[in-house]
């Protein structure tokens, strides 16, 4: 292409078509709402009107729009031109045209915003001109139709970006989600186009919702997809286009998370930033700085989704601590924590937890403690994973150890925070990897934070132990000046201080423990703080010393501190003294130093009891003993008193031997394990040799059982009396693990101890607890642990009192603490023991004494021990066999009244004290849930309880007057679970009667079914038990339970048959001789129940009874048994169908014949079988018959089943044994059915229905065999056999397809012998049913061999049939003849001369009054319609006249319906068949025939005509004029002879209009031409043609003439005006002659005045402004006015002439008309005055202002009638002047002045 043609076709496609009037029109043609057509007819004014409505109610709903009014919906807006527009001002529009499109689109699929959206179509074109911003408006809804309108205006050629619209364009389809998806990830402006578009809506807060989820969606789509493109290629290439994806979307979403206001666009971006997060491998700085941008500037509603995003983009970054900025942003919320926790379940938040877990780590550090509580919530929740949590916990801690703590607050929130992390279950593990992975100086961190990590050094893997030494570090950072002021703060000793392990508080221990606490961490200041003057006054032997450090070491403490203690105590001990001290009373306390959770502290603890250890052994050496040692404490050990009093003390030796034999030898294992000591100390006073080890170079020593009790006498006797808690509980898991010590138990030894326990304080106790850092749940469990398994009644009955104590006695703890001690107990009880603790636990959860929330849920512990408890038979029977039993059971007066049950039975009321059966009832329940929770299968002796509690049940539900439907349901359930197939079942502890019992008495479905299912049970296991009394359970099924439609009913009801009825069977066949006979009851409850059970149901319920019974033996019987019990319902036949289509063809058919058996024997009164089953006895003479006659109609319906046919048909086929077998068997079912049609004879009912049992026998073969076997049966002497097998072939002729060849020649070969039989046959019904089969084959198959039908047809219309004297005969063969007629046409015609009289004799004889026989009569007619269908040229002259008589005769007898129609259809066929001349010409020869059978045949003969007219053409009418003509004649002259006849008026005038309406059709089809004579005639005839002296023929005559041109004229208006000027003369005549009052003179006057207004109407050839006519008529109708005393002047004559007025349109006329009237106005009679009034208020009405022409001739005469003597005269008078003045605009008042 050249550059000037490249000019050009630019300059083509720029242009604007100016001058292209048709382009410019297609462009004006376009629009959004209207049809192309219609928006090209508009202009923009109509257009604007439209769009501005659209645009008001927008401004009503958002008040943004309204600034758009004054732009582009200005008035000015019409003459705005594009094209006439400067380039500015057109970018300036282009600006609020897109601005208003943004604003718009929340609401274009409303119609205000369609007619907006349309006025910028149409005037501003932005379509064409806008078209990019205009389709991104409308894309969020590209799938509803305005998208696709939207297409259809778009420009032919668009910009590129919208390229992907092209083939949508082409087809007008709304694009898919897919297509613009694909569009978006593969076209870069697209994408571009639409963000920006998004961009600027938002910018100008012009979004909405379904913009925004639309982008969002969709760019989320094509993001993704286009980042799946990017990681296509090499690496390099990978990098390249994954840079590309970011430098295209990153601005976006810069720019939509800087649009705070709105929250869905930034919603939006933080999809596109995870779907970029999760697919690209995105640099730490990136992701970093989107995180940034993700939190600043979210709000309330964007925080939600904002934190979503920044948990997977956290995810994605490899560093974890996030920055500084982003922490301080995230925790200024209170509920970051649970925040995280709620989105942790969508998502994964680990990596962004850690983060800000480790921000707030760091802001610990800098002494920021805001973020504690976060920290906790997220590391409690497991919201981290184990190896994060333990980073973050070690974070913390170094936090935590690195921080200057100078506020007191913070130093407590911080020791509470470690404290908690460390003894937290949930965070041990984590805490103990933090530490061991860290360099974190455990003891460095409790000395600072004065705190224990307890839970700790069990897992610290601390290898050697570090003695405190002065490291110059360390030296340099104590606090001089803090230590002494803690030592200046101690307080001096007072006389009462002798122990700080006194039950008495101590004023000095307080500030000397916390100097011990600030000088542990150096041995320097250890050596000052023992220098401490209340450390140097004491004795050697004085316990106050030692007992610091006891209580420091046992305290809660630094593990530093503990160590420290017991290494000062270690000095304390070894310290030469000048006499020897034996330190006894420390062991319970070095227990618990080894038993302490940190190694340091057990390897001190160790070298303490090493040190002690020396001590005896070097006194044992030197041979000092006891007498010269002094016990430490000895005095003052728990202070001056009792408690120190009681303490137990070792010998010398025994102590010596306790260290040296059991402690000393296990020390290296304490260290390593701090469970190891309780093990030694528990096996060792438990006297286990293999707990005593003393290395594996030493043997094994066991101590003596005296030295034993010695032991644990002195380790209970501190147990008691120290006050430490830690002590107790620690020494005390020690000895609860010594079952007894030598004779003695461990319960006897420190039952006392546990009733100190009790009466504790509970505030003291958790004092105590709380300050030494230990559960109340441990020591209480250890208290009550002394109990033991061998206890025989005293600790059990300690147990049982703590629990029957109450909270406000007992610590609801300690309770608790019992039942937990119970429960762990109950598997190691004795038997004897289990039955007593089992039965207090019973009663104590039952009790119904317990008021107090609290105790309550003890009860609930109570029932829990023993639901989850194992329990064993002996406890099961002794809780059954203690349930209450009504009998003993307190009573209560009775009421006064007694109570009717819903059992229309009246019983005695409740005796018993309802308070106490409501106790008894729930015992029982608790009792029965626990043995059914305790597997009853395993204890089948429970039997007998169980029965005797159901028993005990049904006098509860009497009492209660409750169902009690779960209890019953409970004690079932275990009574089924206990009956199982290889129990030992003991026969007389079932008790049947009650489960029968249960299931009748019971509405409950659930127990019902649990009743019969053990039934059932019980009948597999031992038959003989429940068969004597199980018809009752049938019975309650076939009343409840067969109703049911649950499928757990099902199931019951198919267990029930399938195990309960073959035993019973099996029982039934050897007690009664017909198991028939004594199944009935069975039976008899399923036949019952049928109607009740569900139908999906039935048939599977029946078929598997049918089947467990045995279907040769029982399906008889329960057929009969449901046909005898549901005669009339319509389900049954199709029930018994499908039930009996289960078996097979032999079965059924075997059925069939013992049903005929029961049939047989129910009429010769053999009652054996029916008795039972049918209620059939001796003493009902009737019954035998009734019973037949229910159970015959059924079989006949079951023999006739496809399936069985077919089934028959296949087996036959076969030559084997079963075909044979069958054949027997239908051989003897053939018997049967013959022998019943025998003993039916005699009654006409049931020999019906033999005979359909008969057809339905035979049915059972083919068409072939069946033809064949009828062949032979005929040949026997019984007629009514004959009849009945004839009438089977029948039927089965009727059914046979006629495509069937060879049943087809089978049956048309059986002719001849049909033939045979009735020529022969003196039978009539047989020759009857003979006739009616070869009506049946000539009808289906007659033209196939048309010479076999006429042969026969020969036969039937002779006297063996038609002209036979029985009317049976006569009916059948004239319908059979009917038949013939049409499938032999013509080759009927050799018999018609004799068949068609005897056929209309018979028709006439069956209208005779004393023979009518309308089947006769209906099939005669029959027989005359097929001939007038196919021969009608046989019917004239004779033979017509009598169809037409024999017609009329027919119609006056009134017969049925049926009669009627057949009638009628008969005639019609004449009317069109028969030659129209032969017709015409029998019409009239018949008409005064028809005439004298009354209305009925007239109007049936009219009727003949008017078809005859109808349906032939106008020549052939015209040719029959004359005919017509006198028909006519002789048909208006009707009236006149029927009343003269005295027929009645209704019925002459109903057949006269008969008349008129078939003369105006026959005048439709003639000419002018031809019709005026006749019409000249007619008027002739009426007038003229009667004598004068016969005045009223004459009258008659013309009442009907002028009642048919009354409807002539009606019919043709003003085309027969004309035909007025021959009667105009004898109209006036009739005017002008007086009316006598005679009522023919009257009609004749009306119905002359009716067709004078008619032809006035209806003129419009200006006929009667012609003088010669109007001057005629004029004075003869207003004379009418005259006779207004004796004719109805008003109704008929005022509207004549008002019409008459109207017609003659002229002056002259008016004139005469008005000079008339006046004269009546001036009359002297008052009548005819007000009749001309009124005459002149009809004028004015009708012609208005023409009429008031007049006015000055009238106004005299109103003037005058004003004051007339007649006061309707007057009334009148001024109802006209208000019609005048009502016509003229202005009263009348001055002119009648």
């Amino acid at each position: 292409m050249t550059s000037l043609a490249e000019q050009l076709s630019q300059i083509a496609t720029k242009s604007t078509n100016s001058l292209n009037l048709k382009a410019q029109k297609a462009a004006h043609s376009q629009s959004l709402i209207f049809e192309p057509r219609i928006a090209a007819s508009q202009d923009f004014d109509t257009i604007y009107t439209i769009c501005l409505e659209g645009f008001q109610e927008l401004c009503q709903l958002d008040p943004r729009f309204v600034r758009f009014g004054r732009s582009i919906f200005s008035q000015q807006s019409k003459n705005e031109e594009r094209n006439q527009m400067t380039k500015r001002e057109n970018d300036e529009l282009d600006t609020v045209l897109e601005e208003f499109l943004g604003l718009v689109g929340a609401r274009l699929l409303l119609k205000p915003g369609l007619k907006a959206v349309e006025w910028l179509v149409r005037r501003f074109r932005v379509h064409e001109h806008n078209t990019v911003f205009m389709v991104m408006t409308f894309l969020p809804y590209h799938s509803a139709p305005i998208f696709a309108t939207l297409l259809s205006i778009l420009p032919a050629v668009m910009p590129p970006t919208l390229k992907f619209l092209f083939p949508y364009k082409r087809a007008l389809a709304n694009p898919p989600r897919h297509a613009i998806v694909h569009a978006m990830a593969n076209n870069s402006s697209l994408c571009a186009s639409f963000n920006s578009f998004v961009i600027r809506v938002s910018k100008l807060q012009y979004h909405h919702h379904t913009l925004i989820s639309f982008w969002a969606g969709l760019m989320t789509e094509a993001v993704a997809g286009v980042v799946d493109l990017s990681r296509s290629g090499r690496k390099n290439v990978q990098q390249h286009n994954q840079e590309d994806v970011l430098l295209r979307i990153l601005p976006v979403l810069n720019e939509g998370l800087s649009l705070k206001k709105a929250p869905g666009l930034r919603i939006g971006c933080y999809m596109l930033l995870t779907v970029l997060a999760s697919k690209l491998r995105l640099d730490d700085n990136v992701l970093t700085g989107v995180m940034e941008a993700v939190a600043v500037g979210w709000t309330k509603d964007t925080r939600d989704s904002g934190m979503l995003c920044l948990a997977v983009v956290a995810q994605e970054r490899e560093a974890v601590r996030l920055p500084r900025a982003l922490t301080r942003e995230l925790m200024k919320s209170d509920e970051l924590a649970k925040e995280l926790t709620t989105l942790s379940r969508r998502c994964r938040v680990d990596k962004l937890t850690l983060g800000l877990v480790l921000g707030v780590s760091d802001r610990i550090g800098r002494a920021d403690l805001h973020g504690l509580p976060f920290v906790e919530h997220v590391l409690e929740n497991r919201i981290l994973l184990d190896s994060q949590a333990a980073g973050a916990v070690k974070s913390i801690l170094l936090a935590v150890q690195s921080v200057d703590l100078g506020d007191a607050e913070a130093h407590s929130r911080l020791a509470d925070l470690v404290t908690r992390l460390t003894q937290s279950e949930a965070l041990k593990e984590v805490t103990v990897k933090a530490i061991n992975d860290s360099s974190i100086d455990v003891d460095a961190l409790e000395m600072k934070l004065q705190t224990v990590v307890r839970s700790l050094d069990t897992q610290l893997t601390a290898a050697e132990d570090v003695e405190m030494q002065d490291h110059p570090a360390r030296s340099m950072e104590r606090d001089e000046k803090s230590l002494g002021d803690a030592f200046a703060m101690v307080a001096t000793r007072t006389a009462d201080e002798v122990s700080f392990l006194a039950h008495s508080a101590s004023r000095i221990y307080p500030s000397l423990s916390q100097a011990f606490l600030i000088a542990a961490a150096s041995s320097t200041d250890l050596e000052k703080f023992a220098d401490l003057p209340v450390s140097v006054k004491s004795a050697p032997h004085e316990a106050l010393t030692a007992s610091l450090f006891i209580r420091i070491w046992c305290g809660p403490y630094p593990v530093l501190a503990r160590t420290a203690a017991l290494r000062s105590t270690q000095k304390y001990v070894t310290q030469p003294n000048s006499s020897p001290i034996d330190f006894q009373a420390m062991i319970p306390y070095l227990l618990t130093a080894l038993a302490d959770s940190a190694e340091k502290v057990r390897r001190a603890a160790s070298e303490l009891a090493a040190a002690v250890y020396g001590f005896y052994k070097k006194a044992n050496k030197e041979g000092k003993r006891s007498s010269a040692a002094k016990l430490w404490g000895f005095d003052d050990l728990y202070g001056s008193g009792a408690m120190t009093d009681d303490v137990k003390w070792l010998t010398f030796d025994e102590a010596r031997r306790f260290m040296r034999d059991v402690i000393v030898p296990n020390l290296e294992e304490c260290i390593l394990d701090n469970n190891h000591i309780s093990q030694v100390i528990g096996h060792a006073i438990s006297g286990l040799a293999s707990a005593q080890q003393a290395s594996s170079r030493t043997e094994t020593i066991t101590l003596k059982s005296s030295m034993r009790l010695s032991v644990f006498s002195f380790l209970a006797s501190h147990i008691v009396n120290t006050p430490l808690y830690v002590v107790k509980l620690k020494v005390l898991a020690m000895l609860n693990r010594v079952e007894k010590v030598g004779g003695n138990s461990r319960t006897k030894q420190l039952l006392p101890l546990l009733k100190r326990w009790i009466v504790s304080g509970e505030d003291e106790i958790d004092q105590r607890c709380k300050s030494e850092h230990i559960e109340l749940k441990e020591i209480e469990d250890q208290m009550v642990d002394v109990v033991a398994s061998s206890d025989k009644g005293e600790g059990l009955q300690t147990l049982q009192s703590i629990i029957l104590a109450t909270s406000e006695v007992v610590r609801p703890s300690l309770i608790r603490a019992a039942l937990r001690r119970i429960r762990h107990l109950w598997p190691s009880l004795k038997a004897d023991s289990k039955i007593s603790v089992a039965q207090f636990l019973l009663n104590f959860s039952l009790n119904t004494q317990v008021a107090s929330p609290v105790s309550q849920e003890f009860q609930v512990d109570a029932m829990d021990i023993l639901r989850t408890a194992v329990l064993p038979s002996d406890v099961l029977s002794t809780f059954v066999d203690q349930l209450p039993i009504t009998a003993n059971m307190p009573d209560k007066s009775p009421a006064t009244k007694r109570r009717r049950t819903t059992h229309n039975e009246m019983v005695a009321l409740h005796t018993q004290d309802s308070r106490e059966m409501a106790v008894a009832i729930r015992k029982v329940t608790f009792v029965l849930e626990l043995v059914d929770s305790s597997k009853p299968e395993k204890n089948p002796h429970l039997l007998r309880g169980l029965f005797q509690v159901l028993s005990e049940i049904q006098h509860y539900k009497t009492e209660v007057g409750s169902e009690l439907a779960y209890l019953q349901g409970l004690v079932l359930g275990c009574l089924l679970a206990s009956d199982q197939p290889d129990s030992k079942i003991d026969p007389s502890a079932v008790r049947a009667d009650l489960l029968i019992d249960c299931v009748r008495s019971t509405s409950s479905p659930q127990v019902q079914n649990a009743a019969l299912l053990l039934v059932a049970s019980l009948a597999v296991i031992s038959p003989e038990l429940v068969l004597h009394s199980v018809m009752p359970i049938f019975t309650f099924m076939s009343t409840n339970l067969l109703s049911q439609d649950d499928d757990y009913s099902a199931h019951v009801i198919d267990q029930t048959v399938h195990q309960v009825i073959p035993p019973l069977v099996d029982a039934l066949r050897k007690r009664k001789g017909h198991p028939v006979v004594g199944a009935s009851e069975l039976l008899l409850s399923f036949v019952a129940a049928y109607e009740h059970v569900p139908v999906h149901r039935r048939i599977s319920l029946f078929t598997s009874l049918v089947e467990t019974l045995g279907p040769d033996e029982f399906l008889f019987a329960l057929l009969a048994m449901l046909a005898e019990k549901y005669p009339l319902d319509d389900d049954i036949l199709p029930f018994a169908l499908e039930l009996s289509s289960h078996f097979s063809a032999e079965i059924r058919l075997s059925t069939a014949v013992k049903y005929l058996g029961l049939i047989s024997d129910a009429l010769n009164r053999d009652h054996t079988i029916l008795e039972p089953l049918l209620g059939l006895t001796d003493a009902e003479e009737k019954s035998g018959r009734d019973v037949a006659q229910k159970l015959l109609p059924l079989l006949p319906k079951l023999l006739s089943s496809r399936r069985l046919i077919s089934r028959i048909g296949k087996l036959l086929q076969q030559d084997d044994i079963d075909s044979a077998r069958l054949r027997d068997v239908f051989g003897s079912l053939l018997e049967k059915v013959l022998g019943l049609a025998d003993d039916v004879e005699s009654d006409r009912e049931l020999r019906g229905f033999g005979g359909t049992l008969l057809e339905s026998v035979l049915g059972l073969l083919s068409t072939v065999e069946l033809v064949k076997s009828v062949e032979g049966l005929l040949a026997r002497p019984n007629d009514e056999l004959r009849r009945k097998i004839l009438k089977s072939l029948e039927m089965r002729i009727r059914k046979e397809s006629q495509s069937n060849q060879t049943s087809q020649k089978a049956i048309l070969g059986f002719v001849p012998h049909l033939v045979t039989i009735v020529s022969k046959s003196p039978d009539v019904l047989l020759t009857h049913t003979s006739i009616t089969c070869i009506d049946v084959i000539a009808e289906k198959y007659g033209k196939k061999d048309p010479e076999a039908i006429a042969a026969a047809a020969d036969v039937i219309s002779g006297a063996q049939g038609l002209s036979n004297a029985d009317d049976r005969l006569r009916l059948i063969s004239i319908l059979c003849l009917a038949s013939m007629v049409g499938v032999l046409g013509t080759r009927i015609l050799p018999i018609l001369p004799r068949a068609l009289p005897v056929v209309l004799t018979h028709l006439e004889a069956s209208l005779e009054e004393h023979t009518s026989n309308v089947r006769i009569h209906n099939a005669a007619f029959s027989f005359l319609g097929a001939l007038l269908v196919h021969v009608p040229w046989i019917i004239t002259g004779t033979y017509l006249d009598s169809i037409l008589g024999l017609s009329h005769k027919s119609a006056a007898r009134s017969l049925s319906e049926g009669a009627g129609e057949s009638r009628v259809e008969v005639l019609s066929l004449v009317a069109t068949q028969i030659d129209p001349k032969e017709c015409l010409a029998a019409v009239g020869r018949k008409w005064e025939a028809s005439n004298e059978y009354g209305p009925s045949a007239t109007r049936e003969h009219l009727g003949v005509l008017d078809m005859c007219i109808d349906k032939h053409t106008k020549s052939v009418v015209v040719k029959n004029t004359q005919v017509l003509m006198r028909f006519f004649l002789d048909a208006f002259d009707l009236r006149r002879k029927w009343v003269s006849r005295g027929e009645h008026t209704g019925d002459i005038e109903e057949i006269e209009g008969a008349i008129v309406d078939v003369a105006i059709k026959m005048i439709f089809k003639l000419n002018d031409v031809t019709f005026r004579p006749i019409f000249v005639k007619l008027l002739e005839w009426a007038s003229r043609s009667l004598p004068k002296k016969d005045e009223a023929g004459r009258t008659l005559r013309l009442i009907s003439f002028y009642n048919f041109l009354d409807s002539f004229l009606e019919r043709l208006r003003s085309i027969v005006t004309g035909y007025y000027s021959y009667v105009i003369d004898n109209a006036v005549e009739i005017l002008k002659a007086p009316t006598t009052g005679k009522s023919t003179s009257r009609s004749l006057w009306s119905a002359v005045l009716r067709t004078l207004q008619k032809s006035f109407v209806s003129d419009q050839d200006e006929f009667w402004q012609s003088p010669d006519h109007f001057n005629k008529i004029v004075a003869p109708l207003l004379s009418q006015i005259s006779n207004s005393q004796s004719l109805p002047v008003e109704q008929e004559v005022i509207p004549v002439i008002v019409e008459l007025a109207a017609a003659a349109d002229s002056g002259d006329h008016h004139k005469e008309i008005n000079t008339t009237l006046l004269k009546h106005m001036r009359s002297g009679d008052s009548k005819a005055r007000l009749m001309a009034v009124k005459c002149e208020q009809e004028l004015v009405t009708r012609l208005g202002e023409e009429w008031l022409a007049l006015l000055p001739e009238i106004l005299p005469l109103i003037s005058e009638l004003q004051e007339d003597d007649d006061e309707d005269v007057e009334r009148e008078t001024h109802r006209l002047i208000v019609k005048i003045e009502g016509v003229l605009g202005e009263p009348l008042d001055s002119m009648l002045q």
